[in-house]
């Protein structure tokens, strides 16, 4: 996975924040599906939305790393890793902080209460005492930053008609996983996905939501345990082999080109 991870920032970034963004992101995709080949197209795909939001200011970056962590965390939540979600408090209070779009994190992570957890009702509570926790802090680090006055006013980017054509290309298979999936599907992950993408068409920072949301929902359905065949499975293995391979080669090209000297 490392030579995705050098490609993702020659092809798009060369930000530390945005790379751990995108290591995050890979962390709450990558027990959906049976392998790294998989998670690995959906992070070039994420990575291709989020671009526009990573660069547009200097904070873009850290927002877009926020929210993955918000994955992160509470993707761990559903898969028994309840550990995780004591960092929502914080994570929200560094949104406040930083963005306009805060309240966007707080329906973001609060969706994921929708979900029912009957295994383990304690854990529910648990989660809903930190979003409480969570909105508190949201709240008094947006006032802070307010009344400092160095608070960014929202404006919303929307995307350009070439961005919003990959963003249609990510959007359609999810759209149709979501129709297909819709009762399989977790609540927080059908809702997320639906309110970010309907947001995404008016600014490039909902872009970048969307695109943690779509990708969460493909990985949970279409790509679910990826190829299941105990025949097709062995040479699946071997072309992921092979893959990673070509994309050190991809990787090492475009450093070549980056930086050699002319």
């Amino acid at each position: 996975m490392a030579s995705v991870f050098l490609t993702i920032w020659l092809l798009h970034f060369e930000s530390v924040v945005a790379l751990a963004a995108m290591f995050f992101l890979f962390v709450a995709l990558k027990k959906k599906t049976r392998d790294h080949l998989v998670t690995s197209f959906l992070m070039f795909a994420a990575a291709a939305l989020a671009v526009p939001a990573v660069r547009s200011t200097g904070k873009g970056g850290l927002t877009f790393a926020l929210f993955a962590m918000l994955a992160w965390a509470l993707e761990g939540w559903l898969e028994k890793r309840p550990g995780r979600i004591v960092t929502i408090p914080f994570v929200l209070g560094a949104l406040g902080a930083t963005t306009p779009a805060w309240p966007v994190a707080v329906l973001f992570s609060g969706a994921y209460l929708l979900e029912p957890r009957p295994d383990a009702p304690h854990l529910r509570r648990r989660l809903a005492w930190l979003e409480a926790a969570g909105l508190v802090l949201a709240l008094g680090a947006a006032f802070f930053v307010a009344r400092s006055g160095v608070a960014a006013p929202l404006i919303p980017t929307p995307p350009t008609p070439r961005h919003l054509a990959i963003v249609a290309a990510v959007a359609a298979p999810a759209a149709m996983a979501l129709v297909v999936f819709w009762r399989s599907l977790a609540a927080p992950h059908r809702w997320n996905a639906l309110i970010s993408g309907a947001l995404a068409p008016f600014d490039h920072g909902m872009v970048a939501v969307f695109a943690i949301a779509a990708t969460i929902v493909l990985a949970a359905t279409v790509f679910r345990q990826s190829v299941d065949s105990p025949v097709l499975r062995p040479h699946f293995k071997r072309a992921e082999w092979y893959y990673f391979w070509a994309i050190l080669a991809v990787a090492l090209g475009l450093t070549v080109s980056r930086y050699s000297v002319p």
